[in-house]
């Protein structure tokens, strides 16, 4: 079963940041996503992606964290 995309409004309540947060990571291109006309949907996979990524770079840099 396909999960459904997210909508940067979704991405940051799940993130604790802004949907202006989630926009900019889109344009850096640090978060995969798509558009539909001109909405930005992300796809789970590309979250789950996302959120690895950045759990092993906090591994790796532990001095981040408190």
């Amino acid at each position: 079963m396909t999960r459904p995309p997210h909508t940067p409004d979704s991405l940051a309540d799940r993130w604790a940041c802004s949907s202006e947060t989630v926009r900019q990571l889109c344009r850096s291109g640090q978060l995969k996503h798509f558009r539909v006309g001109r909405m930005i949907r992300i796809s789970a996979e590309a979250v789950d992606e996302f959120e690895a990524r950045s759990a092993a770079d906090a591994d790796a840099h532990p001095e981040g964290r408190s």
